[in-house]
């Protein structure tokens, strides 16, 4: 039960953030947007490096799960893909990158076109 709290507190913290970021920064270009997934992947990175010399399992679901989960899930993405980096897996890093972008818009596409007619 505590993991959820922490996973829920750090995410609704990350989701005001974004969100104020967002709203004053994003103007012809989505500024804030690529702010925030930039500053995510940073954090999220940093966080990662961190818990191999001892952050507390209570800190990753607080900051890794929930903050990063919430201010960016583009994130979960970086840190993912730099897993397959440092483990080779270049073909399926090529997949997965290529999926998520193309198939993230055409999803995106598609589900506005079926509910906005």
């Amino acid at each position: 039960m505590m993991q959820l709290f922490l996973i829920g507190t750090g995410g609704a913290v990350g989701s005001i953030l974004r969100y104020l970021l967002q709203k004053a920064f994003n103007t012809q270009f989505p500024v804030g947007t690529l702010c925030v997934n930039i500053a995510g992947c940073f954090l999220i990175g940093f966080l990662w490096a961190l818990s191999s010399k001892g952050l507390s399992e209570q800190l990753r679901y607080l900051l890794m799960t929930g903050f990063c989960g919430g201010f960016t899930t583009f994130s979960a993405f970086g840190l993912e893909s730099y897993q397959m980096i440092a483990n080779g897996r270049w073909v399926i890093l090529f997949f997965y990158i290529l999926t998520s972008v193309a198939v993230g818009i055409l999803a995106t596409f598609l589900g506005y076109k079926i509910f906005s007619a």
